[in-house]
C-alpha cells in the first residue's frame, strides 16, 4: 500500500469504499476482523493511498462483494491515482467531488458559456447542436442542476468565470432561451469577467482549475468524448499562464455586468419591436 497524492477519483472511489464498509461495522471494528490496523481503513477510504490489489480483494470481500464485482472495481481503482485521467463526460460523480472539496474554482469557457453559469436551456441548446440524445440530455441537465449547487452553499468555493465574449453574443434559436441565459450572466456578474471580443486569447480550449487545501490542483478539460482530469504541475502551471493573461485582458466584474445589461436591454427592445411589427432602434 503505497501514500500518493490525493486525486478527485481517488476521493470518489475511497466515499464508494467507506458507504460499502459502514454497511457492515464501524471503522475500528472492520479493521480488526482484516487484521489490519484501523488507520489503513481510513487512510484507503480517504483516498490518500493507493491499496494493493489484494488490500482492495479482502476488503470487498469482507463487505460481501463477489470476483467479478471485485475485479472491475480494481480495474477502476488502478487509473484512480494517474496524473491524467478520462472518464465519459456523462459521469458526473467525480467532478462533483472536484468542486465540493475545491478553495478555488477558476474556469474559462472557450468557444462557450462555462459549465457552472449555464441556464438548462442554454445546455440543452448546446446538446442538441452536438446531436445528443434526450436522454443524454437529460441527464447533463441533471447534473448541471445538481454542480450548480455549490454556487449556493454557505461555504461556497472562491469562483471566477472568464467568459469570452463572442460567446455571450452568440445568437441561439430561441430568443427567450437568450434572454433567460444573459439574465443569469447579470446576476452572476460577482464571478464573472468578460473577455472583449478581438482579442488574441492564450487559449482556443475551455478548462477549469480546482484548487484546493491540502492537495494538488486539479485541470479538467471537457470535449464531446470525454471529460479529463490533469494534476501534475505541467498542466495545472499552463492553466495558471492562461488565467494570467486573461485577468490582463477581461473586463472588470462590473464592466461585464453592464455589457450584459446593455445587451438584455437590446434584446428587450427587439422583442417589443418584433411584437409590434416595428424595426428595433437600439441607439
Amino acid at each position: 500500500m503505497d501514500r500518493a497524492s490525493l486525486t478527485p477519483r481517488s476521493r470518489e472511489l475511497g466515499d464508494e469504499l467507506r458507504t460499502l464498509r459502514e454497511r457492515f461495522a464501524r471503522g475500528s471494528e472492520f479493521a480488526k476482523s482484516l487484521d489490519w490496523d484501523p488507520s489503513k481503513v481510513s487512510n484507503i477510504e480517504r483516498g490518500k493511498v493507493h491499496p494493493t490489489d489484494i488490500d482492495l480483494a479482502q476488503f470487498l470481500t469482507a463487505c460481501g462483494k463477489d470476483r467479478r464485482w471485485i475485479t472491475e472495481f480494481i480495474g477502476h481503482y488502478r487509473q484512480a491515482f494517474e496524473p491524467y485521467f478520462a472518464q465519459q463526460p456523462t459521469n458526473s460523480t467525480t467532478i462533483l467531488f472536484a468542486e465540493r472539496t475545491a478553495t478555488t474554482i477558476t474556469g474559462y469557457g472557450g468557444t462557450m458559456i462555462p459549465d457552472l453559469v449555464r441556464t438548462d436551456a442554454y445546455t440543452e441548446h448546446t446538446l442538441q447542436q452536438c446531436g445528443a440524445t434526450p436522454e443524454q440530455i437529460r441527464s447533463a441537465v441533471q447534473s448541471q442542476q445538481e454542480r450548480c449547487c455549490i454556487l449556493r452553499a454557505s461555504r461556497r468555493p472562491a469562483c471566477l468565470f472568464y467568459v469570452n465574449e463572442t460567446a455571450v453574443r452568440a445568437q441561439l434559436d430561441d430568443d427567450r432561451t437568450r434572454m433567460d441565459q444573459l439574465e443569469l450572466l447579470k446576476r452572476m456578474s460577482w464571478a464573472l469577467r468578460v473577455v472583449p471580443a478581438g482579442k488574441e486569447l492564450p487559449s482556443s480550449s475551455g478548462f477549469t482549475l480546482y484548487e484546493y487545501e491540502k492537495m494538488p490542483a486539479t485541470a479538467v478539460v471537457d470535449c464531446d468524448v470525454a471529460r479529463v482530469f490533469a494534476q501534475d504541475d505541467a498542466a495545472t502551471s499552463r492553466c495558471r499562464r492562461v488565467l494570467a493573461s486573461l485577468d490582463h485582458m477581461a473586463l472588470s466584474h462590473s464592466e461585464s455586468r453592464d455589457l450584459f445589461s446593455q445587451l438584455l436591454t437590446e434584446e428587450y427592445v427587439a422583442a417589443i419591436a418584433a411584437a409590434s411589427g416595428e424595426r428595433p432602434d437600439v441607439s
